[in-house]
């Protein structure tokens, strides 16, 4: 087991994607927090390798209380996977100023500063690994997606940044873009399309 003895933070690791990466490092001998709104379901509460943090990403103090959290639970962190994000159609004449700034929120601020709140206790560790869940709409675009798209766009451009920075103290920095995955949010959003079955 590859992990044994390193200890993650997961944001959004109860479901989705985060789900799959959550099961990934426990099998790998991980201890993992999990940061995100709702609670973890029975299989994975019953994990005792695995805790729960309830936290808001689009809360300003949530990478404070993560940070504090993880250095409580199990005394410092390895890996920080920065996976929670939030995605909405709207076309720019129709978006407003809230639907943007809680996307930004979510998706590019939460990412920066909760990295930012893990580096003293990373450096601590003698390194570690910051991994951020981007999106091949990062890279691409979709119609009326001009939101989502900015935001992953900004993750992919803070990814490369980061890695140039934080190469010295031996924080590897890395970002994945995925395309269309089957969890909860593809399903949500084709669901709500006028002909589902058409979009699926």
């Amino acid at each position: 087991m590859q992990l044994i003895n390193k200890i993650a933070v997961v944001t959004g690791g109860g479901r989705g994607i985060g789900r799959g990466i959550t099961e990934k490092l426990l099998e790998a001998g991980a201890r993992v927090l999990v940061a995100q709104r709702q609670a973890l379901d029975a299989d994975l509460a019953a994990r005792p390798e695995a805790t729960w943090l309830a936290v808001d990403l689009a809360e300003q103090e949530a990478p404070a209380r993560i940070a504090q959290a993880v250095e409580e639970r199990f005394g410092g962190v390895d890996i920080l996977v920065n996976n929670a994000g939030i995605m909405f159609e709207r076309g720019l004449d129709d978006m407003n100023e809230e639907e943007w700034e809680r996307m930004m929120a979510v998706n590019l601020r939460a990412p920066v500063f909760l990295t930012r709140a893990l580096l003293p206790a990373m450096r601590g560790r003698g390194g570690g690994s910051v991994i951020n869940i981007g999106s091949i709409e990062g890279l691409g675009a979709n119609p009326q997606h001009a939101a989502y798209c900015g935001s992953k766009a900004g993750v992919h451009g803070l990814t490369r940044a980061l890695a140039v920075d934080l190469g010295a103290d031996g924080i590897r920095c890395n970002a994945i873009a995925p395309g269309w995955i089957d969890s909860d949010l593809s399903q949500a959003y084709i669901e709500a399309q006028a002909d589902p079955q058409q979009a699926r």
